[in-house]
């Protein structure tokens, strides 16, 4: 009787869905490349998954396809020796990964067949694709099939697997009676037409690549633990016997299905009403703005789903309050959202899956002890709901190209969080205690933090750089995520909010559901400008140029009466014999020669100018301009008044410069210098702490 009253339950809701929510899919009908078929059973006392899984893989490409390549994921936390561990130990300061005795993960393929019952387990075996290669590592499987697949036709898998859920796996991992599953079943990587197989190893600094896909996945549990997963809900069983229920997910055009559950979940439903939350007024700006009309963007309704451990119930309101921003902000600027759900997990405890995004799905990650002025868990449930955005819909290769994930949706963040809060306090933490408590800290906005953070790595690798290829963690993270923004910042300076508005909106519609690359968003820049600037991305994101524009010196003498030495008479003719004028007292000139200097080998576009602001004692102020490709100019100026104050860059245009220090003169004396000097060690001091504790 129970089970009856479930399924009539889960039948009406899907037709009162069916009503609020409208039909948007449109823009995802098209042909996915695969489709999946999963059922998987948890089995908490020994953390393993018992499933089975059908893969249909069709061939969109002109391309004879003789094999198929998998991901194996949970293998790179099965020893010391995989890619994973390897990269691990070769961090010196922070080690993101830490392999611990009896705390393995794993994934066993135990039955691989067609459709018609060929055995392909004979025809499989583990490849190492990526430098340098690693023969111990098994994380992409690779099998032959039994003939090549022709353009325009499928293959199936029928899988059997098991798998043991690491302790702590980078993003997937369970504590107690909580887990937290993701990148969980074997996964076909993107096969590329005339090229092959993308389908990378598992490593320390990447996260992952995949094609659209349909899912339907059964997810079976002990009936007390309550669940979540990517895609909408569609159907739940309780078999009373056994304990245990199934819940029934789908979701069509999503390339990855995470899930997590737990007997301490909450879960709470709320919809998200788009004529609530934004008003005409809003949208009008907005369609101002881009250049659109209110239809185009017109926001939907989207329910939202929240499951929060038990100690965080206080949190429910500061948890929605901030998707709700994501909603509207991601929605009027980059598109709507065109998905009828979106979930929200504070993850379980120690299970090392929090911060991260799935498609339809996101880990936030709180703590029990929350500041009023400091803007977490906000800031972090903004930046994993907009990878949705740019990871989810946009779907760049992250092992290639992270920053057109990672950047981009860093930039978004830190936009929507000052659109949607303002400034908010650094949050600085010693031992679990909030340093606010006793020091009074500024409050800031996310391009500034960005910057700071970005200047440490200018020069050490180039932001287009595969994932697994930076220097270290330090390195990837600072250059793909600050680094990166910190570009996109001084783009839009550069080219103006309307303009910058306009291209990552034309950059999110267009490759919504494709997989772009660095030259496409490149083309969609100059296109949108109206300008070329290639130059842009070559300087900042394929070199390691360091970008350091800077006021070197400013020397003011008095210009002199008269200037000693032999001249040539000069006679002047005076033909009206007028009386000579009597001698006034002569003003005071004063010569002051400013040098600018290129300190750094990066430099600004061949069309673009920086801004020189000269303000003198009198009130007065000149301007000047130099094309910055030399390595130095000067500017003389002759006035009656000493100068004041100069600043290169006066607007901040140039955010990628990495010493703002030197970029003014004030001639306030060494007073002044030695509060610089304390302000610059302030901001370096919590530079440093930010970026630890960002790695730790």
């Amino acid at each position: 009787m129970k089970n009856k009253n479930s399924k009539k339950t889960k039948l009406i809701v899907c037709l009162i869905l069916g009503l609020i929510f409208p039909a948007r899919l449109l823009s995802m009908t098209g042909e996915r490349p695969v489709k999946y078929d999963l059922k998987v059973e948890l089995l908490p006392e020994t953390h393993t998954l018992q499933a089975s899984e059908t893969i249909v893989w069709t061939n969109l490409t002109q391309d004879y396809v003789p094999d198929i390549q998998l991901h194996l994921y949970w293998n790179a936390f099965k020893n010391e020796l995989s890619t994973v561990a390897r990269e691990s130990r070769m961090e010196k300061l922070f080690k993101r990964y830490r392999v611990k005795k009896d705390e393995w993960g794993w994934i066993k393929i135990t039955s691989m067949t067609t459709a018609d019952g060929q055995d392909l387990m004979p025809a499989a075996s583990f490849i190492s694709p990526d430098e340098p290669p690693n023969p111990f590592d098994q994380t992409v499987l690779r099998v032959v099939l039994p003939q090549p697949v022709a353009p325009g036709q499928s293959v199936t898998l029928n899988l059997e697997f098991q798998a043991k859920v690491p302790r702590n796996g980078l993003r997937a991992g369970y504590y107690q009676d909580g887990f937290f599953i993701s990148q969980w079943f074997p996964k076909p990587g993107v096969y590329e037409e005339g090229k092959g197989w993308n389908c990378h190893q598992y490593h320390l600094n990447s996260e992952f690549f995949a094609d659209f896909a349909d899912f339907q996945v059964k997810i079976t549990v002990p009936e007390k633990f309550v669940v979540g997963a990517c895609g909408e809900e569609v159907g739940k069983t309780v078999d009373s016997k056994t304990g245990k229920a199934t819940y029934t997910y789908v979701q069509q055009n999503i390339h990855d299905f995470a899930w997590t559950a737990s007997p301490r979940f909450i879960k709470v439903e709320r919809l998200f009403k788009a004529d609530e939350e934004v008003t005409a007024e809003e949208y009008r700006q907005v369609a101002d703005l881009l250049g659109l009309s209110l239809e185009e963007i017109k926001l939907p309704d989207v329910r939202m789903i929240l499951l929060i451990e038990k100690q965080h119930r206080n949190q429910i309101e500061r948890h929605f309050k901030a998707l709700k921003a994501a909603l509207k902000y991601y929605g009027l600027w980059f598109g709507p959202y065109p998905y009828r759900t979106i979930t929200m997990v504070d993850p379980p405890f120690r299970t090392g899956s929090g911060g991260m995004e799935y498609p339809t799905l996101f880990t936030a990650g709180t703590s029990v002890i929350l500041e009023k002025d400091v803007l977490s868990p906000e800031g972090v449930i903004i930046h994993e709901f907009g990878h949705g955005y740019w990871y989810g819909m946009v779907a760049n290769n992250e092992f290639e190209e992270a920053w057109l994930d990672e950047g981009i949706n860093t930039y978004s963040t830190g936009k929507t969080v000052a659109a949607a809060y303002g400034p908010g306090k650094l949050p600085l933490r010693l031992n679990g205690l909030p340093l606010s408590w006793f020091i009074k800290l500024p409050a800031v906005y996310d391009w500034q933090t960005d910057r700071l953070f970005s200047s440490t790595v200018a020069k050490l690798d180039p932001i287009v750089t595969l994932s697994w290829k930076f220097y270290n963690s330090g390195s990837y993270a600072l250059n793909v995520y600050q680094r990166a923004s910190t570009c996109l910042y001084t783009l839009e300076r550069l080219l103006g909010q309307k303009t910058m508005a306009k291209i990552m909106r034309t950059f999110q519609m267009r490759y919504r559901f494709q997989h772009p690359k660095t030259e496409d968003f490149i083309k969609v820049v100059n296109e949108v400008s109206g300008k070329d600037l290639t130059w842009f991305f070559q300087e900042f994101f394929f070199n390691t140029k360091d970008f350091d524009y800077a006021i070197s010196s400013v020397e003011t003498t008095e210009k002199p009466d008269k200037f000693e030495g032999i001249f040539d008479d000069q006679p002047v003719k005076n033909s009206n014999h007028q009386k000579p004028e009597p001698k006034k007292k002569k003003q005071k000139i004063y010569e002051t020669t400013i040098t600018l200097r290129r300190y750094g080998e990066a430099r600004i576009g061949p069309k673009e100018k920086l801004k020189l602001k000269v303000e003198f004692e009198d009130g007065s102020v000149e301007w000047r301009e130099w094309d910055g490709q030399s390595r130095w100019v000067r500017f003389t100026f002759e006035k009656p008044s000493r100068v004041k104050t100069a600043v290169l860059d006066p607007d901040c245009i140039w955010l990628v410069d990495t010493n703002f220090s030197n970029n003014s003169y004030s001639a306030s004396g060494p007073g002044h210098k030695i509060l610089a000097f304390q302000s610059n060690l302030l901001w370096l001091m919590q530079n440093l702490l930010l970026t630890l504790s960002c790695l730790l």
